[in-house]
C-alpha cells in the first residue's frame, strides 16, 4: 500500500479510507474527501477533479495494457482486429488521443 511505503500509515490511520464502490475522483469532486489517489485515466474522467500530478515513479503502481491477435483468428491479416491495433498504436493516436486520457503510451 501507498501509505506504509511513504512511512505515514500510523499518522493518517484515522483520517483515510478505501473507496471500493465508486471512482475516488467522484468522492473528491462532491467534497466527501479532500484528496484522492487513483489512476490518472480515472481521475481525468471525473468533472470537478483537479489533478495536481502523478505520484513519484518509485511509489507508482503501473498497469500495462497490451494488444494481441489470436493465431487462430480467421481475420489475422485484413480483419478489424489488426486494423484496431494499428490504429491505437499509431504515433498520431498516442500523441493526440491516448495521452489525453491519462494513459502513458509506450513506444512499440
Amino acid at each position: 500500500m501507498l501509505f506504509p511505503k511513504l512511512g505515514i500509515a500510523d499518522q493518517i490511520a484515522g483520517k483515510s479510507r478505501m473507496i471500493p464502490a465508486e471512482p475516488v475522483g467522484a468522492v473528491v469532486a462532491r467534497g466527501d474527501a479532500q484528496i484522492g489517489f487513483q489512476q490518472m485515466s480515472e481521475l481525468l474522467a471525473v468533472p470537478g477533479v483537479e489533478v495536481v500530478g502523478p505520484l513519484p515513479p518509485e511509489i507508482q503502481k503501473v498497469t500495462v495494457f497490451s494488444a494481441g491477435i489470436s493465431s487462430t483468428s480467421k481475420r489475422t491479416r485484413r480483419g478489424a482486429a489488426p486494423r484496431l491495433v494499428k490504429f491505437l498504436s499509431s504515433p498520431r493516436r498516442r500523441r493526440r488521443w491516448i495521452a489525453k486520457t491519462g494513459i502513458e503510451p509506450v513506444n512499440p
